[in-house]
């Protein structure tokens, strides 16, 4: 398991791309994380995306491969 914090300070915004061993993990992780967010976090505003098969390095090197269905709020539109 490996996390990158993504921050856009100026519009409050956070998020952590995490990268695990399966999904399955990765699901577990998502809701007991949501459980604990949902006590500090504005109603509706915690989102998670599982996207099994894609490596974070490979998501990284090329966000705009990832688009289509597959794209959404969090999707990455960059690297600075």
């Amino acid at each position: 398991m490996s996390k990158l914090w993504l921050a856009d300070d100026e519009r409050g915004r956070y998020r952590g791309l995490y990268e695990w061993d399966s999904p399955r993990l990765a699901e577990n992780y998502a809701r007991a994380l949501w459980r604990v967010l949902a006590l500090v976090s504005v109603r509706g505003s915690i989102h998670y995306v599982v996207l099994p098969g894609l490596r974070r390095d490979e998501l990284l090197a090329e966000p705009q491969e990832l688009s289509g269905a597959a794209a959404g709020w969090w999707h990455l539109i960059g690297v600075a």
